[in-house]
């Protein structure tokens, strides 16, 4: 019975996962429609690529015993190339400043990742160990994916707007982290049940906040629905400062995520520790 529940809840999870990674889709629909990516973040989808590639390594033969997590190799497998392409996009078509910002938060998961598959793989000889180290490195990227669209906080409350916060992401990130969280307790995965037990609430507060303002007119110029067109401002300077304000409290807030997120995971793993003694 308990293998059975362990495999409808996999391949429901791997479907949560699947619509989670495709999300950005209505978002990148709108950045190639409009030939801008107008004040969306591209934070999220950098680190769901840096998720993807964490547990990609994870579920792959050289890190885990044999296909042991098959179903988690699949689906962020899956995750990495639909990831990149929508970081590819955001690239295009951002404007300068949030291009620079995108480019210096992808050296950054490419020099991560590079760090965490190269120690696991030549630092490391047992299964066990690679695993832990990889599970852990997982476990903080995990809980910063599903706060990310935080990063838009302070421009929602600003503006009482939110227009710019990814709500399918929000969403999706929510069911995803639920159906994660009962697949892990199941198969008494601590290690990969507890970023998703984080998950939840995270994603219950980003709801919340979406609610509160979603019925907010937006106070800045952009995107204009009926037209489908790009509203134009009247003055090109102040639209400029107030974009190098919104990517530098974005990335103020990127740095408070990741501080939540470790902060987080350090005391789960103390507590697993303490567990694992008694």
């Amino acid at each position: 019975m308990r293998s059975y529940l362990l495999l409808v809840v996999g391949i429901l999870g791997n479907a949560a996962s699947l619509l989670l990674y495709g999300a950005p889709m209505v978002t990148f629909k709108r950045v190639i429609r409009n030939r801008s990516t107008e004040k969306f973040s591209g934070f999220p989808y950098a680190i769901a690529l840096l998720n993807s590639l964490i547990y990609t390594w994870y579920g792959s033969p050289l890190i885990s015993n044999g296909l042991d997590n098959v179903l988690v190799l699949t689906i962020n497998g899956v995750g990495i190339v639909l990831e990149f392409i929508f970081v590819c996009i955001f690239l295009k078509y951002a404007i300068p400043t949030a291009k620079k910002t995108m480019v210096r938060t992808m050296v950054a998961v490419t020099l991560v990742f590079a760090s965490i598959s190269t120690v696991s793989l030549l630092a490391l000889g047992d299964h066990k160990d690679k695993k832990k180290l990889v599970g852990i490195s997982g476990m903080v990227v995990t809980v910063v994916m599903y706060a990310s669209p935080l990063s838009d906080a302070w421009s929602v409350i600003k503006t009482k707007s939110v227009e710019y916060m990814p709500i399918q992401f929000c969403v999706f990130a929510l069911i995803n982290s639920c159906l994660w969280m009962i697949y892990f307790l199941l198969d008494n995965n601590l290690i990969l049940a507890c970023p998703n037990i984080i998950g939840v609430p995270l994603g219950i507060g980003q709801i919340v906040l979406y609610c509160m303002y979603r019925e907010q007119p937006s106070k800045a110029g952009g995107f204009d629905p009926e037209n489908g067109v790009a509203e134009e401002t009247d003055s090109t300077d102040a639209e400029k400062t107030a974009q190098q304000s919104l990517e530098m409290a974005q990335i103020q807030s990127m740095k408070n995520i990741f501080r939540l997120g470790w902060g987080e995971v350090t005391n789960v793993c103390n507590q697993v520790g303490d567990l694992e003694k008694i």
